[in-house]
């Protein structure tokens, strides 16, 4: 995917459905790389307070490039 800026969490969640759907793996495998409940994923990309805390290793996780968050994670 080429590199584009992630503002909000619209931004964050199409970024986060196409790196899914780019790597051939479901909410539910993203969960369970991670080792966490599935719900959380959605919970992230919908900028719930439940899960915020896991959108920098979602990032990491898809193998965003953090400087395309910048401003997203201000």
């Amino acid at each position: 995917m080429e590199s584009r800026k992630i503002k909000n969490f619209n931004d964050f969640r199409i970024w986060v459905k196409i790196r899914m759907i780019e790597q051939g793996i479901s909410q539910n495998e993203l969960a369970e790389q991670m080792k966490i409940a599935r719900p959380r994923i959605s919970e992230a990309t919908y900028g719930k307070r439940s899960g915020r805390k896991y959108i920098i290793p979602i990032i990491k996780q898809l193998n965003g490039n953090m400087e395309d968050f910048e401003e997203f994670l201000k």
